[in-house]
């Protein structure tokens, strides 16, 4: 038995919790692939579960994260972040611009440990990161699962991965619109 069917048949012992508990861990060790732990929960637990399992954990991970970092703050922390590469784009979201943190948890390679650590320390409104945050985290994982799900036949059908690609894109347009709306109606309240 090879190490990734090792890992498989634990996972698929384990069930559901520990589907959504690596996503979770993910969070708080970046360092761990979360691309990984999508492609195990959508090959243990199917395509439409496993990518709500990756979801559900990717999004409680980082909340979780984002109420530590709030919590404990950090010199360390803001430390590492202003010297990052991403330094200006994370002082975006420091003035607190949403949509620049939706954009930003929408793919999948940014490092959500820094976004969700520059939010906290810029005492971002919690429903505002929450609702950046699920709605992005849907597209990125989407996409992840995807992938995850039908490696193989991307390279052999690629009219599937060109209709995957427009769903995505359609997707993520609904959810910028629904997003953008949200920000409109938050600015309207705070002017009045």
């Amino acid at each position: 038995m090879q190490y990734t069917d090792l890992i498989i048949q634990f996972v698929r012992e384990g069930g559901p919790l520990f589907g959504i508990l690596m996503p979770v861990i993910e969070a708080f060790v970046p360092v761990l692939p979360l691309v990984g732990f999508v492609i195990i929960n959508v090959s243990v637990f199917g395509f439409f579960a496993g990518y709500i399992y990756s979801w559900i954990g990717n999004c409680i991970g980082s909340f979780l994260l984002f109420l530590l970092i709030r919590k404990v703050g950090g010199e360390k922390l803001k430390e590492k972040i202003k010297n990052s590469k991403y330094s200006g784009t994370l002082e975006k979201i420091r003035k607190k611009n949403f949509n620049v943190l939706f954009v930003l948890y929408c793919f999948p390679f940014t490092p959500s440990f820094l976004i969700s650590g520059a939010s906290a320390l810029a005492n971002m409104n919690t429903n505002e990161f929450l609702i950046a945050l699920i709605p992005a985290k849907l597209i990125m994982l989407i996409s992840l699962s995807f992938i995850g799900f039908n490696v193989s036949s991307f390279l052999k059908n690629p009219a599937k991965s060109v209709i995957l690609i427009a769903v995505i894109l359609i997707f993520n347009l609904l959810c910028r619109k629904i997003v953008d709306k949200y920000e409109k109606h938050h600015r309207k309240n705070i002017e009045n």
